[in-house]
């Protein structure tokens, strides 16, 4: 252990040591950080800490930070000959070190297993939610970072296009705590305590030349709007376009909203239509969500079929309406 060393690797790095780290990479999380060691993604800090035992790469964990303050932590790596000494808590250490330096409020992360959630509580890591065996959890830095002030009611909002620098302020709308709110992102399965990493991911796969190769091309009908508040992100709305045979002609429009932001529905809805160049679109509602029945209903939306216990998660099953509007 006394050759092993941990420094960060960024943009800045070597490309020797930025290989490494793209080894312990695949897919869609292969081109995230192939694509911030390019340059940073909007104005986020992003990096990994990284155990060395000389030029070796043997353990690492990553680091997001928004403009805002919310973080994620992601890519927790130990070389396998490497485990069983003590070096995820030296990254971890180092992990902890960067959130505090650059003013983290909150830190997001997902985890499986329960020995490694069992070494995330010791940090104060708290869990928020469960998708299946994938739980998610934060760590709230300061009271900045406690959810009552990222949504508290009343702050400026405006509905803008998503951004790529926009991946963990919308991982906190997906980990927060909302009463009464079961029922998220249809398209995605990203539901209650749903922690929001490889489902940016895919979004940004919708319209970012390369992601997966063989889908390079525009996504015609694809829509990305986020209801971007004053401490974080309030809302998200989208329309993902179907593929194969029905590329170009259906896709699936989806709005989330912060329970305290709803009166934005409208607008958001309105965003995602405006010269949508889709034949038609179909929308997926629980059956208790009330008031996404009336938005849909009221601006032209027909109901289609019930779809029972569509949905399950965990042990509790869901019944789905299926909602359509033609364009065309």
């Amino acid at each position: 252990m006394s050759n092993i060393v941990v420094r960060p690797v960024t943009y800045k790095s070597p490309q020797s040591e930025k290989d490494q780290v793209l080894k312990t990479h695949e897919d869609l999380y292969y081109w995230a950080t192939e694509s911030r060691f390019k340059g940073p993604w909007e104005k986020e800090i992003f990096g990994l800490n990284c155990a060395f035992d000389g030029d070796k790469l043997v353990a690492t964990t990553s680091y997001t930070i928004t403009p805002r303050g919310q973080a994620i932590l992601s890519d927790v790596y130990t070389h396998p000959d490497y485990r069983g000494q003590g070096l995820a808590k030296k990254v971890l250490d180092a992990t902890m070190e960067t959130y505090k330096k650059y003013g983290a409020r909150a830190v997001y992360l997902a985890a499986w297993d329960e020995w490694i959630r069992n070494i995330y509580r010791k940090y104060g890591f708290v869990n928020v939610g469960n998708m299946g065996g994938r739980g998610s959890f934060k760590l709230t830095l300061n009271d900045s970072g406690k959810d009552e002030v990222l949504f508290r009611e009343g702050q400026k909002a405006e509905i803008r296009p998503m951004g790529l620098g926009d991946q963990a302020d919308i991982t906190s709308l997906f980990c927060a705590q909302h009463p009464g709110l079961v029922i998220k992102h249809y398209e995605l399965g990203c539901y209650l305590g749903s922690y929001f990493e490889a489902e940016f991911y895919v979004l940004q796969n919708q319209v970012t030349e390369g992601v997966v190769p063989e889908e390079r091309k525009p996504k015609k009908g694809y829509r990305s709007y986020i209801l971007d508040g004053e401490e974080t992100i309030l809302g998200l709305g989208t329309v993902i376009p179907g593929g194969r045979r029905h590329e170009g002609h259906s896709g699936i429009l989806d709005i989330i909203l912060h329970p305290s932001y709803r009166e934005y529905n409208q607008a958001m809805l309105e965003k995602l239509e405006d010269g949508l160049a889709l034949d038609h679109v179909y929308v997926y509602i629980e059956e208790n969500e009330q008031f996404k029945i009336d938005l849909f209903e009221k601006n032209g939306y027909k109901k289609l079929t019930n779809l029972e216990n569509h949905i399950k998660i965990v042990d509790e099953s869901f019944n789905i309406l299926l909602y359509k509007k033609n364009f065309k």
